[in-house]
């Protein structure tokens, strides 16, 4: 992560060396000749030390930059805690994620980001981002020029906190002074083209007599990486083998099989289906049918020694200019002050965020057209390519007003009295097609019929994409305002002493106000938007009150076993005004000091997560989506994916069937006084050793998150996908939807129901493990520390048994993009001016083992599909030179220019031939990283 003002001849309160665990921590607070108490992440009273019950992972800007985590996102998304499932970022360019385009958030323990609280110098902000699903942080709108260090609460922290620490809480520690103004250059450059960032920041500050200011601003330019810029992105292939590992792929027999762009499956198009025939481009030059220079095609099996082939055409030159990663812009300024008056103390910040993103992708247009004029069927459907753009601007708006005082010179306690308020301000500007002007005889209201003749090659092709864009495109803009309001008042101090110690408390209230308005253009609400759900908009709010306490009781000390051991308790009441009744929550913590070396922690606890404001409030809506769009089982016979093929026959669906008729109905909604509110338990027990012979510290957590009543919108495309795609069926998710079963075209889809619900559960389990040592040699300083998380079991059940949720089973872990181990260790060398850093990055190998081999690939009898995802062990090296105005940090990131691993179509959702949701790979390449302060 980018430390924006590193060296500590920079800030004034920022120690040189951060130590990366809340034990190295504590041994540092130990050696102090003076203590001051503090407030750690996870508890509300005041303490000498990081002597917490909780495991609390601590991690510092300046140590992440050295090891290339250069943005907020990146140094968190990497922890261990974090990189056992997908983490949603900037590379999910097309894809419909919370939050909008460009949004980065982050999901500790695998449980999602709106279970995962995050905080700034304790406070919780608001969500950042575009439509109705805004509902997470937006790690964007945090400039890393300010990021001091992170502290990771690893148990649930719902007692605390209040809502949404079900899976952990994120505190973002900011930075409290600057002594000298500062400049910052860094970039970040892959090897290959593509997805290069820059960024420039600079701070000031003014330290006065009774306290400080500091403002700083940082420009971050991040560029797209796109299709054509990676060759494992580039060419998506079957990547089927026979028993003796040869690629058995169809051939590519199209009019582009012989071209570069031969063999690749990236985007249907350049076709017209009509009844049972698709008319392709010639490969021949011999026409047959209507449409000059084209015929039906002719795919074929393997048989007698032939190769299977097909006929599509299935890639184009334009489509490597789609984006993977969007392209990025964000404009960040922060002020924070602390002062002292007399016997109280304030403190403030602003922090104002401006991000764009520009997404750039290809969709496909197919209307239903009445060709019967020209020997075709009247539910025709001519395939071409079309443009799929968005424009996303983001303004964040933050500010923050904290007082603290005592209660009187005799008294141990003090009181605080927090207020902030967050706004979110997103247009989002997206080109559609307006389908009233396309003559699609089902979605074109105005009948005015087609503006340009779809059966030219020119736009099959897409050689006239731009003038088909001209004819029937529209850009159309639609807002999303949320804003969050918090009073906090807590008093904190000491009840009485015990033989063993003081007997310490907090007690406090909190009041939130959170509002969304999300309006969608009115061409989306009307439902004018071909291909395109139609949006009501979404708007709602809530109000909360919340009363909530803590107690520390130290029970025993200074006894042989027991030096020291105290109890914790918490707990919170609260009122949702969208739930009807008022609840509680509690925690329970452990700390045993065995010996001075050897402790024993452990907590266990609830936590609760209302229903968020767009699960409540989504608009209701019924949309439209084209049969060829949503229904998988259309021309099932030249499918990849063998769980298709096998469900869509068992079914009784022809293996041509072409899905002619009109569109399915999306039933969609919030659940207003339907949803219930999520609640989990959560459960630690853990060992830190920390020898006084040593500078060495060592800890185990076991952790284990049970989370019941989870919240969920399945999604229409994922519904009817689930359904056949799985290897169980018939499943639960095929009772979602249904075909029409009568009528001219029974076969078709009729109506699928796609609101918020309560899904069974998820349960989490496993171990953390830290390590950290360091020691003092005549060549230099060494530093070694590592974090791995080892995942047991990930459970999430859907439905009430594995087999309705379509899987053999609900265990994820293990399965793709869920890593049973992931980690990293850094090592470092302080020689002088000079330190030198060597890092890794460990993710366990991962299989679908729910994927069931085929017994046939287009007549290759018992092929075998890759159903893994190798481990990789990434390298990074850096070093740094400080002088005494100056800092250099250069380093290379994937030092070995290792690739994501390859697997066979339809054993995971993919980008070209890689796992599209594995996102613990990097996809970058090897990158040269340099960053360059400059002190005033």
């Amino acid at each position: 992560m980018v430390a924006g003002l590193y060296g500590p001849a920079v800030l004034a309160q920022d120690p040189p060396s951060e130590p990366e665990n809340e034990e190295q921590a504590a041994e540092n607070a130990a050696d102090a000749t003076e203590l001051e108490t503090i407030t750690v992440t996870g508890s509300l009273i005041n303490r000498l030390g990081f002597n917490s019950m909780s495991p609390v992972q601590i991690i510092t800007a300046d140590v992440s930059a050295t090891t290339g985590q250069l943005d907020t996102a990146s140094i968190l998304q990497t922890t261990s805690v974090a990189s056992g499932t997908t983490q949603i970022s900037n590379q999910f360019s097309g894809f419909v994620v919370e939050g909008g385009n460009g949004n980065q958030s982050i999901a500790l323990r695998g449980l999602g980001a709106s279970r995962t609280l995050v905080l700034l110098d304790g406070k919780r902000p608001g969500p950042a981002g575009t439509r109705g699903q805004v509902g997470a942080f937006d790690l964007n709108v945090i400039p890393s020029v300010i990021l001091q260090r992170v502290e990771l609460l690893k148990d649930g922290g719902g007692s605390i906190y209040g809502s949404d620490g079900i899976g952990g809480v994120v505190n973002l520690i900011t930075r409290k002074s600057v002594d000298q103004p500062t400049l910052i250059f860094e970039t970040d450059l892959p090897q290959e083209a593509g997805g290069s960032s820059y960024s420039v920041s600079g701070a000031t500050g003014w330290n006065f007599d009774n306290g400080s200011i500091v403002a700083a601003f940082q420009f971050y330019d991040q560029q797209p990486l796109s299709v054509g810029d990676r060759d494992f992105l580039a060419c998506p292939q079957d990547l089927v083998r026979d028993a003796s590992g040869n690629i058995v792929d169809r051939e590519d027999r199209s009019v582009i099989g012989d071209t570069a762009l031969g063999g690749c499956n990236n985007l249907y198009y350049n076709t017209v289906i009509s009844g049972a025939n698709r008319y392709i481009p010639s490969p021949d030059g011999v026409t047959i049918g209507p449409i000059p220079g084209y015929r039906p095609r002719a795919n074929a099996n393997a048989s007698g020694g032939n190769p299977a082939y097909y006929e599509d055409v299935l890639n184009a030159d334009f489509f490597g200019e789609s984006h993977i990663f969007s392209s990025q812009e964000r404009s960040s300024l922060f002020v924070g002050a602390d002062f002292s008056f007399d016997r109280v103390d304030w403190s403030g910040q602003l922090l104002y965020t401006n991000r764009e993103t520009e997404s750039r992708r290809f969709r496909q247009f197919f209307p239903t057209m009445d060709y019967r004029s020209v020997g075709l069927s009247a539910n025709s459907l001519p395939v071409m390519p079309f443009k799929s753009d968005a424009n996303i601007d983001v303004d964040f708006l933050y500010a923050a007003s904290s007082f603290k005082g005592g209660f009187g010179s005799d008294s141990t306690w003090s009181w605080n009295f927090d207020t902030t308020f967050s706004r979110s301000d997103g247009d989002y500007e997206v080109f559609s097609i307006d389908a009233n002007k396309t003559g699609d005889r089902f979605r074109d209201l105005d009948g005015g019929g087609a503006p340009v003749n779809y059966l030219d090659p020119v736009f099959l092709s897409g050689r006239g994409m731009e003038r088909l864009a001209q004819e029937i495109g529209v850009w159309h803009t639609g807002n999303t305002v949320y804003d969050q309001f918090v009073v906090n008042a807590t008093a904190t101090g000491e009840l009485f002493e015990l033989p063993a110690g003081v007997v310490a408390a907090a007690i406090g209230t909190e009041f939130r106000r959170i509002s969304i308005d999300d309006n969608p253009s009115e061409l989306e609400r009307t439902g004018r938007l071909w291909g395109q759900s139609s949006a009501t908009g979404t708007e709602g709010k809530d109000y909360i009150q919340e009363i909530f306490g803590e107690i520390e009781v130290p029970l025993l000390s200074g006894i042989p076993g027991i030096e020291e051991l105290a109890v914790n308790a918490s707990g919170r009441v609260f009122k949702y005004d969208t739930v009807a009744d008022s609840d509680s929550i509690w925690k329970l913590g452990m700390r045993w000091q065995i010996i001075p070396s050897l402790s024993v922690r452990a907590t266990r606890g609830t936590s609760y997560r209302a229903p968020g404001l767009y699960e409540l409030f989504l608009g209701d809506q019924t949309s439209f989506v084209g049969q060829f769009a949503i229904d998988p089982c259309i021309d099932w016979g030249n499918s990849t994916n063998p769980n298709v093929r096998a469900n869509c026959a068992a079914e009784g669906i022809p293996d041509d069937y072409n899905g002619a008729g009109s569109s399915a109905t999306v039933i969609t909604g919030g659940g207003l006084g339907v949803l219930k509110p999520e609640t989990s338990t959560a459960t630690t027990a853990g060992i830190v050793f920390t020898p006084s012979w040593a500078n060495f510290t060592a800890s185990v957590d076991y952790f284990e998150i049970d989370v019941r009543d989870q919240i969920s919108q399945l999604g229409a495309g994922a519904i009817v996908g689930s359904c056949y795609a799985l290897p169980n069926y018939p499943n639960a998710f095929c009772d979602l939807f249904n075909r029409r079963g009568t009528g001219s075209d029974p076969l078709n889809i009729d109506v699928i129901r796609d609101s918020y619900l309560n899904i069974n559960k998820q349960l989490v389990r496993g171990y953390d493990l830290n390590l950290r040592w360091d020691g003092d040699f005549n060549f230099g300083k060494v530093e070694v520390e590592s974090q791995f998380t080892y995942t047991m079991e990930n459970v999430e059940q859907l439905f009430d048994s594995s087999l309705e949720s379509g899987f053999d089973s609900n265990d994820y872990v293990g399965l793709i993009s869920y890593p049973k181990l992931v980690g990293n260790v850094r090592s470092s060398l302080t020689r002088g001016d000079f330190t030198y850093t060597w890092g890794m990055r460990y993710v366990d190998e991962t299989e679908n083992f729910n994927f069931t081999q085929p017994a046939a690939y287009f007549g290759n009898p018992n092929p075998v599909y890759d159903t893994v995802a190798e481990d990789r062990l990434y390298h990074t090296l850096s070093v740094i030179y400080r002088a005494d105005s100056w800092d250099l940090l250069v380093g290379v990131d994937n030092v070995f220019d290792k690739d994501p691993p390859n697997v066979s179509t339809g054993t995971a959702t993919r980008y070209g031939n890689i796992p599209a949701f594995a996102t613990q790979y990097d996809w970058f390449g090897r990158s040269l990283y340099a960053r360059m302060t400059y002190r005033f």
